[in-house]
């Protein structure tokens, strides 16, 4: 959990260039996405605590804490982080409101916006969506399903994912196609992590 949450606070912070301690209280405080990813980090851990035979007792007394923190993230955030996603180390949730992640896989160094949906979708049974790493999600868009999206895939703002996406790609549209193969969102003159990322 712990080294989880530097690397979060890490990719936040590799973009504004500063790392100092004042920097990363600072985000702590005013970084929604940020304490809604903690908490979640937070509820991962003690589901882990539950495999160990003496570690189950502190899982069940923290419990409470955990839910109270996640239902007053989702109500007052609109971030719905489930314990269903697995998400990894370097996550980063750029505007807060609207985003509901579940039933899902993704990968490290991923980047979301506001309105996002990741999950298995109500008509279809399995494990949900996979996403690589380094995949850039804009606001409103839609992954839903048993689809795979490739590393650095960037989805554009308002895309419908429901079919597996290869890496290095542009997505755009409803229903979403390949609007470019061999994309870089870090190319020059295009938008960088640091303007989606920042805090």
């Amino acid at each position: 959990m712990f080294e989880n949450i530097r690397i979060d606070i890490m990719h936040v912070h590799r973009w504004t260039g500063t790392a100092r301690p004042i920097d990363v209280l600072g985000s702590l405080w005013v970084n929604y996405g940020l304490q809604a990813l903690m908490i979640y980090r937070f509820g991962r851990w003690l589901g882990h605590l539950r495999k160990y035979r003496c570690g189950w007792l502190i899982a069940t007394s923290l419990a409470p804490v955990y839910r109270v923190l996640s239902i007053c993230v989702r109500n007052a955030y609109g971030i719905d982080l489930d314990q269903s996603a697995d998400i990894g180390p370097g996550f980063c949730i750029g505007h807060f409101g609207g985003i509901e992640i579940r039933n899902c896989r993704i990968g490290p160094n991923c980047v979301i916006h506001q309105q996002v949906k990741v999950g298995r979708d109500n008509k279809t049974a399995g494990n949900g969506p996979v996403i690589g790493e380094g995949v850039y999600i804009g606001a409103h868009a839609r992954i839903c399903g048993d689809v795979s999206v490739g590393d650095d895939v960037t989805i554009g703002a308002g895309a419908v994912i429901s079919v597996d996406i290869p890496q290095h790609c542009l997505v755009l549209g409803n229903p979403g196609r390949i609007a470019q193969r061999d994309y870089n969102i870090s190319n020059p003159g295009r938008m960088t992590q640091q303007d989606n990322c920042a805090v």
